[in-house]
């Protein structure tokens, strides 16, 4: 498949197809071609035929992996030729939470930076050439489920170069790494250099990062397709048995090409990632993440998000583009998302969405970056967050600029009420009305925002009264719009549910008033600022410095406090503020 980059970002167009050599791994046994029961070692054949109920099995303690002309299939009734190894090796026990012990198997194991040839499936690798700390030019293919590439743990550093990897099938739980093609855990710092990777299969991820390990993505081509969900999963949020995007993200899609777990950090250097279906750079179910990306392309194809901050998370974007069908970026709890140094964001319906848990995390867009979006630049739900607007350009073709609103999550809201749904046995990770930690302290519960050296055309709206206060500072910004308090409706005129999942995030507003700041909207504008009203505006406190301007877009601009005419003057009035142009 050609593709083309950017030109900006310094990559050329590349094909990427699956590479396999038939080269034999070892001498070939005997000349059966027919086994079954207990394989006690590995073994090399030129044809095999495997028959249902009498499939071969690994001694205890061990694992068995088909490999065929250097690929690695399933164990299946049926006849294979070429070059086909059945893999004994020692099993990679892997604990998640409270589920079942999971059993890693890996084309390459890699601990404290050097092979290890017992847990590796070396029929599964081709081509490859290692030296000190590096693996060179491997290629990797997977047609079954469940079956890693590359897993790098332990300590001390490793390198791998341009490998070429290409996997079908599903994997097996992507909080853990289980079918992931690149995973690096313990405390490994692992380089990755020039990789081609694909993978179609649901929750079958490119890149994995997790425990205390350290990853560097240098030169990437990778793209994840969705897959086939087995046929009797069932819909569930719960962490380690999800196999497809929450649908109460307004999102479908089963596959994330990258999560960054536990306290793992991640550097992504011009690269290209792209996922089919629901999200492309992904953090869960962690301690305290790290995420920088830059001079990169990453693109959520057909539905899905750019990237996903949740937690103690921490993205940062520099000179990189997100093009996302759906939403440029989520923060979920406490995570938080930095757009700078003229990084673009393209999103078909929102730019950026924060929801769920107690808040706190801050969006940072500064330093010529741009954020375009279909409908909505920023919709936070539920919860209080610090947003900063520096020199950057924002836009939403719907007309909201911020968009602040109780969460219509129809799960969230459940789970939050008491009642946990079908599908979820408790809310996931960071995303419970406590947050999920029991040392978490509370959140402010407001929205903070600051816009400095912009201008922004759209409206402000806080439709959460209930639950905290809009507090906008306009630094040298213009802005041509309503700001308001508000009450919000569904656009469809009905509360969205899973059939109509798309419908979640997209509202309507009218304009009202609140009493009281603690559920308000507080709006202040500099010596240099400028506000042309485009409508009925409620406020409850207006603090305007000698040289601001508020400017009515038609007609006059009027103002009262209390029901009562007041004139535009610098200094701070408070009370029930309305903003008309008549």
């Amino acid at each position: 498949m050609k593709r083309r980059y950017m030109a900006s970002s310094g990559m050329i167009g590349a094909v990427f197809a699956p590479i396999i050599l038939a080269v034999s791994v070892c001498a070939p046994a005997a000349s059966a071609k027919e086994v079954g029961g207990v394989v006690g070692q590995t073994v090399a054949l030129p044809e095999l035929t495997l028959v249902a109920g009498n499939l071969p099995t690994a001694p205890d303690g061990k694992l068995l992996t088909l490999a065929v002309n250097g690929v690695e299939r399933a164990i299946a009734p049926g006849r294979y030729s070429g070059d086909v190894v059945l893999t004994v090796t020692d099993d990679i026990p892997v604990k998640y939470h409270e589920l079942p012990l999971h059993h890693f198997r890996t084309a390459l194991y890699v601990e404290n930076g050097a092979p290890v040839a017992a847990k590796s499936v070396s029929a599964a690798v081709r081509a490859a050439s290692f030296g000190a700390g590096t693996v060179s030019d491997a290629r990797i293919a997977s047609e079954g489920d469940r079956f890693n590439g590359i897993i790098v743990t332990g300590e001390g550093k490793y390198t791998i170069d341009h490998p070429v990897i290409d996997f079908i099938g599903n994997g097996g739980n992507d909080f853990a790494g289980f079918g992931a093609a690149v995973m690096s855990t313990g405390k490994a710092e692992v380089t990755l250099n020039r990789p081609i990777i694909r993978t179609r299969g649901a929750i079958r991820t490119a890149l994995f990062a997790g425990g205390d390990s350290v990853m560097h993505i240098n030169n990437a081509e990778i793209e994840t397709y969705n897959g086939t969900l087995p046929a009797d999963y069932q819909f569930t949020v719960d962490v380690g048995k999800m196999m497809e995007v929450p649908w109460m993200l307004g999102l479908s899609g089963n596959v994330r090409s990258s999560n960054l777990v536990d306290r793992a950090t991640m550097f992504i250097n011009n690269s290209h990632i792209r996922s089919e279906g629901w999200g492309v750079l992904s953090t869960d179910d962690n301690q305290r993440v790290r995420m920088t990306v830059t001079d990169s392309l990453v693109e959520a194809v057909k539905s899905g998000y750019g990237t996903y901050s949740i937690g103690d998370s921490h993205n940062i974007f520099r000179r990189s583009v997100i093009r996302a069908a759906d939403v440029g970026a989520i923060m979920a709890a406490e995570g938080s998302i930095t757009l700078t140094d003229r990084t673009l964001v393209e999103a078909g319906r929102y730019g950026v969405m924060m929801h769920s848990g107690v808040g706190g995390g801050v969006l940072t867009i500064d330093k010529g970056s741009e954020l375009h979006a279909g409908l909505v630049a920023i919709e936070v739900k539920g919860i209080g967050t610090t947003i900063v607007v520096d020199s950057a350009k924002v836009t939403a073709a719907g007309g909201t600029i911020l968009q602040g609103m109780e969460n219509d999550d129809p799960f969230l809201k459940a789970m939050m009420s008491g009642n946990a749904p079908a599908g979820a046995s408790a809310p996931p990770p960071g995303m419970g009305p406590t947050g999920g930690r029991p040392d978490e302290k509370p959140k402010d519960p407001n929205i903070i925002g600051t816009f400095r050296n912009t201008k922004l055309v759209g409206n402000f709206w806080n439709g959460r009264p209930k639950q905290g206060a809009m507090v906008l500072r306009f630094e040298n910004a213009e802005v041509v719009g309503t700001i308001s308090t508000s009450s919000v409706a569904p656009a469809s005129g009905k509360d969205p549910v899973k059939e109509t999942f798309q419908e979640i995030g997209h509202v309507t507003n009218t304009a009202i008033p609140v009493k009281g700041e603690k559920g308000g909207l507080t709006v202040s504008l500099d010596k240099s600022s400028r506000w042309v009203v485009t409508g009925t505006s409620y406020l409850n406190s207006l603090e305007t410095e000698p040289g601001a301007r508020i400017e009515a877009a038609t007609g006059t601009l009027g103002i009262t406090l209390n029901g009562r005419p007041v004139a535009l003057k610098p200094g701070k009035i408070k009370g029930a503020i309305v903003v008309t142009t008549r």
